[in-house]
């Protein structure tokens, strides 16, 4: 997964079922999830704590690479809500890291978007 060049873009929600499994044995007591969403293969999964990325590899997607972020790393972020006339309604969660790369997520609405932010500022601030 080239996270570090491409945004994960029209991020669809999923339900807690269709997160990739090693992602929820990943997770810690305490930890709980904000939201997961996917793109036609890959997964985002945000937590109390951290983002998980999961690159699907293969033809059945049974090889994963999972990319663990946690929200204590970020120095800031910024959101970019849709505007009126976009034919998608699409916002934009842009992340900054401390060795100065950065993640940019698309997401289907504003609502995802917004309960992200809270979930990360609840870790930066």
């Amino acid at each position: 997964m080239e996270f570090r060049e491409k945004p994960m873009q029209n991020l669809i929600r999923i339900k807690d079922k269709e997160i990739c499994k090693n992602v929820q044995a990943l997770l810690l007591d305490g930890e709980s999830i904000v939201g997961a969403y996917k793109t036609v293969r890959d997964q985002a999964v945000f937590t109390s704590h951290r983002i998980f990325m999961v690159d699907m590899q293969g033809v059945t997607g049974t090889r994963q690479e999972i990319f663990v972020l946690p929200y204590r790393k970020i120095v800031h972020f910024g959101i970019q809500t849709a505007g009126f006339g976009d034919p998608l309604q699409t916002s934009e969660l842009t992340v900054c890291y401390a060795d100065e790369h950065e993640m940019k997520f698309g997401f289907i609405g504003q609502e995802e978007l917004l309960a992200v932010a809270q979930a990360i500022s609840r870790c930066i601030l």
